[in-house]
């Protein structure tokens, strides 16, 4: 009877651990399948926010403005700005896309370390810092920021006549050469990162997202390769941090058509 009933012990041990066993395989599973979702979660939410930037940069009545002298478009359309990027924060918030006055230019001019970002202010730049009052978010839920820059390409920097007017005479129709121009959506999800939050705001405020260095410029030396280089883009600079982001860039010809 002793026997029996250490084998019956022995018995229900060994049930016992497969259960457990097989309880933590499938909570592991579990967890595995979570996180999977989760990220695909994460990265179609960044992904809409990047293309709601696109879809209002082009809205008939955004357009419009953006070709005016204070629109995102028109505001650094002439040749001394095509290395320029006009930056400013998709803050869904706000009734209008784009404001000059919120918005800020990042230029890499000769014989500087690093590019200056505060030929405008700041206020142009998102900030995941969590002591600002304002808000940087895209939408009302609060998940994901989105930064917009604007740049006309630097393909142009041989052409002599980049940004001038021609025609007929001087008192006929005076035309501009379509020119290309560029347009950065970069997204992120702060609280999918366990970065610096100041270090994520310096890949934002202190960094080009197509670094134009002008010639002669000599590049700082002894910096950190990831977080300190002033010539790693944005998303170079995010990705040395580990932050989840997406960037989506899209090229318009803004040219006049009479047709």
């Amino acid at each position: 009877m002793k026997n029996q009933n250490g084998a019956t012990l022995i018995v229900v041990l060994v049930l016992l651990l497969a259960i457990t066993v097989i309880g933590t395989l499938a909570i592991k599973n579990s967890v595995v399948g979570l996180s999977i979702a989760t990220n695909s979660q994460a990265q179609q939410l960044l992904l809409q926010n990047a293309d709601s930037a696109f879809f209002s940069v082009e809205k008939e009545e955004n357009l419009i403005q953006s070709l005016t002298t204070s629109g995102m478009f028109g505001y650094i359309s002439g040749a001394e700005n095509k290395d320029k990027e006009l930056v400013f924060c998709y803050r869904g918030d706000k009734a209008d896309f784009f404001d000059i006055n919120r918005a800020s230019i990042m230029q890499w001019e000769g014989g500087q370390s690093k590019p200056t970002a505060n030929a405008m202010g700041m206020d142009g730049y998102c900030s995941t810092s969590t002591s600002t009052t304002s808000n940087f978010f895209t939408s009302g839920r609060k998940a994901v920021i989105t930064q917009v820059a604007v740049k006309y390409s630097t393909q142009s920097d041989a052409d002599p006549f980049y940004g001038m007017q021609f025609g007929s005479d001087e008192k006929g129709v005076k035309f501009e050469k379509s020119k290309p121009v560029k347009v950065f959506a970069v997204s992120i999800m702060p609280a999918l990162s366990t970065a610096d939050r100041s270090k994520i705001d310096t890949c934002f405020n202190a960094r080009m997202n197509e670094v134009s260095i002008p010639d002669g410029t000599t590049k700082p030396s002894k910096v950190d390769p990831i977080e300190d280089d002033p010539t790693k883009s944005v998303t170079e600079c995010l990705s040395g941090l580990n932050v989840p982001y997406t960037s989506h860039a899209t090229e318009y010809v803004i040219a006049q058509d009479f047709t």
